[in-house]
């Protein structure tokens, strides 16, 4: 029961992860585009994208772990 009195953390994990994905969706340019086949074709992208990706990934799960008391 205790994890419900932390549900702010919950709450601020799931925003953070779907502010990322609606952000990712805004800055995407439209499929089939030459543009959007530069960056596909140009390796070092996926590591400019991913690892941030994957650092705000880690934090929103960090925060959801947070408030359900997984991490103390």
């Amino acid at each position: 029961m205790r994890w419900l009195i932390s549900g702010g953390e919950i709450v601020l994990g799931m925003a953070l992860l779907v502010g990322l994905w609606l952000l990712i969706a805004a800055l995407r340019p439209p499929k089939g585009t030459l543009q959007e086949r530069r960056i596909v074709r140009f390796p070092g992208a996926w590591i400019i994208i991913g690892l941030p990706l994957t650092a705000w990934f880690g934090a929103a799960v960090s925060l959801i772990a947070i408030g359900l008391g997984i991490l103390h």
